[in-house]
């Protein structure tokens, strides 16, 4: 509780600076243009939504060691990661709980990298230093994306060559035997661009068996057919191998946190995926734009008993691929402009799981086969009521056919579904990077393999044999938003957005029954506030701090909090430019107390809520950059995650206690 009135308190501090407390004006750098939330370029203060933008510079400053970490300081948005390494981790917006990383869409390029299983997005795929920007839409995506576009999206743009030559490398090292070597090259030539890169970590972790051991090498060619089309194709190919420490109980987080009770249980990854892509713009008949991607993904996990009673393993084959094309005409209606956006969006994607377990000397196998093609339709317009007044609708249908197949029981089963969303939005134009906006949209989520499969053990061999589970519906909502951007005096800028969800049929699992299972009415209420001043050239002071209440409405759990789901979050941070050269930052988080998951009957104690102080002071000169870093200043230590086992008790996850890390790069 001190640590959340410490925040809250600064936070105020923040935002009651006086604007007349520096008469000189001083320009704040803002990314004022985003693509993802109309799927084309656009001015964030023409988007009904609350949109930030995390920079190429704001990356540069950060203590980020992974993809994952730069969204930490984001207002609405929560990570969480398992074994504190960088590799299993979750991300939620807008209080989801355990389910946050399949209502959250994540993005490269524009390209979708959500599974069509439980595993969420792989952020380890994204290698930190191809990352030109990140763009954070939250609330539903749904009309431009369709499915998991619930809580939000999250779009991580890599970059594109912008020199006629340029050559980088870096070295990095730190605690629990970190380490990390990185190199690019790219160019220009004419018509012509082109990148390489490739890179290698390793770390050890900060528990037993947390080892994370992964390689990276990709690429990226743009041509420029003519003044009208350009062409693009890009790849990346990424392995890892890593441990997977799991949970403690109690006795053991509290007085041997780096412990772990599952010694030989690891996973391995390799994940590559290929992009072609054409861009049309013939002006006044508009512009065509479409992707062509396939993605291939094996991971193989070993779950090994310190017992000899029990093992498992499994490998999983996914391999998908998508067409999105897209059409966009801009032109007037009379003397109001309007901008139509139509799109289509494909995807097909193939599960094949291989599992073997060994229990009490008796074997069993099962091979899963699982399919998914969607296939969805958009409509986005965008028109000018009065020139400072805009208005946006939007709509989309999206169809999804499952197949699942099982080679030992022969079972072959098949599930369709299909949803429709919109959107309508209301944005009023204050001035120069300030508006006004309120929004009402539709969103779904169609379940993943993993919630709609039912394993059943018939008599008399009792072996696992799969069905579809026919009761389980799509989940649906309507969202409510309204808020507000301004900008004063372009050194000091602040925001706020009020927002009101109300779910049917949340897609969740349920521990006393062990299956998936839809909750009939769910409710969330929150808002979102921020502010960044830069009183003086030399200092940035920023904060940020979202509140949301997470009920279950209707059946047995009524008016009880949804797990997994803090009430509070805030973030606080300054930029300080020491003497020619010099950078040193600092950064603080507070993420209030939480049910464990599967605490739908709030019967256990809350996981404690945890603060966390980071900095870093970075030298540059010309293409040189020596930084070094501390995360946890303070050594708190805190469980991102904690979860009740089958018997009701707490288990916890624990996150790493102080740490340092420190480098070198060279670009040239």
């Amino acid at each position: 509780m001190k640590c959340s009135i410490w925040l809250i308190t600064l936070f105020t501090y923040l935002i009651s600076i006086p604007v007349s407390l520096y008469a000189q004006e001083k320009e704040i750098t803002l990314e004022t243009v985003v693509v993802t939330a109309t799927r084309d370029e656009q001015e964030i203060r023409k988007v009904p939504a609350n949109v930030t933008v995390i920079t190429r510079e704001q990356i540069e400053q950060s203590n980020a060691k992974a993809t994952v970490d730069l969204l930490r300081n984001e207002v609405g948005v929560v990570v969480r990661d398992f074994t504190g390494s960088g590799k299993t981790v979750s991300v939620d917006i807008r209080g989801f709980g355990e389910t946050g990383p399949l209502n959250t869409l994540v993005l490269v390029d524009g390209r979708r990298v959500n599974e069509i299983d439980l595993s969420g997005a792989d952020w380890t795929q994204i290698p930190l230093d191809q990352i030109e920007r990140i763009e954070i839409l939250r609330g539903p995506g749904s009309v431009l994306y369709g499915d998991n576009a619930v809580g939000g999206v999250v779009n991580i743009i890599t970059k594109k060559p912008d020199k006629p030559l340029s050559v980088r490398g870096e070295v990095v090292r730190g605690s629990y035997l970190f380490h990390k070597e990185s190199a690019s090259v790219s160019g220009k030539s004419g018509p012509v661009l082109a990148g390489i890169h490739g890179n290698y970590s390793s770390t050890e972790g900060y528990r037993e068996n947390g080892f994370f051991r992964y390689k990276d090498a990709g690429g990226k060619l743009l041509y420029d057919l003519s003044e009208a089309i350009q062409l693009s194709f890009n790849g990346n190919f990424h392995r890892d191998a890593f441990g997977l420490p799991g949970a403690l109980p109690q006795l053991l987080y509290d007085h041997d946190r780096r412990r772990t009770l599952n010694p030989n249980d690891k996973a391995e990854t390799e994940d590559s995926f290929l992009n072609f892509g054409i861009k049309g713009n013939w002006k006044e008949i508009g512009r065509i734009e479409a992707d062509l991607s396939y993605r291939h993904r094996e991971v193989t996990n070993s779950f090994l008993s310190s017992l000899p009673i029990f093992s498992f393993k499994d490998r999983r084959n996914l391999s998908t691929w998508g067409f999105t094309p897209k059409y966009i005409l801009e032109k007037p209606i009379g003397e109001h402009s309007n901008k139509v956006t139509f799109g289509l969006d494909y995807y097909h994607s193939g599960s094949s799981v291989d599992s073997e377990s060994f229990f009490f000397g008796a074997t069993t196998f099962d091979g899963i086969d699982v399919s998914k093609r969607s296939f969805g339709v958009y409509l986005l317009d965008e028109f000018s009521i009065l020139e400072n007044l805009l208005l946006s609708i939007g709509g989309r249908w999206e169809w999804a056919t499952y197949r699942v197949s099982q080679d030992l029981s022969g079972v072959r089963d098949r599930k369709r579904e299909s949803e429709p969303a919109w959107s309508a939005g209301l944005n009023y134009l204050l001035g120069e990077g300030s508006s006004i906006f309120v929004s009402v949209k539709r969103s779904f989520r169609f379940p993943v393999s993993d919630e709609f499969i039912q394993f059943i053990f018939p008599p008399p061999t009792f072996q696992p044999t799969i069905q579809i589970n026919s009761a389980m519906k799509p989940q649906t909502g309507y969202h409510y938003e309204a808020g507000i951007r301004h900008v004063l005096n372009h050194w000091i800028e602040g925001n706020l957005t009020l927002f009101w969800i109300d779910l049917r049929d949340e897609l969740f699992f349920n521990p006393l029954t062990f299956s998936n299972e839809n909750y009939s009415k769910t409710r969330r209420q929150g808002f979102e506030a921020g502010l960044k001043t830069r009183p003086f050239s030399w200092l940035d002071v920023w904060g940020n701090y979202g509140y949301i209440r997470p009920t279950l409405r209707g059946e047995r759990f009524s008016g009880n909090d949804i797990p997994g789901v803090s009430r509070h979050k805030g973030s606080i941070g300054t930029d300080f430019r020491v003497g020619k050269g010099f950078l040193f930052n600092a950064r603080a988080n507070f993420v209030g107390p939480r049910r464990f998951i599967s605490d739908w009957g709030n019967q256990v104690g809350r996981l404690d809520g945890y603060y966390t102080v980071d900095a870093k002071l970075s030298y540059t000169w010309k293409g040189l950059k020596a930084f070094v870093g501390f995360n946890n200043i303070t050594n708190q230590k805190y469980a991102e995650y904690g979860v009740l086992n089958f018997a009701g008790l707490p288990f916890y996850y624990p996150s790493p206690e102080r740490n340092f890390f420190g480098g070198v790069s060279y670009t040239f």
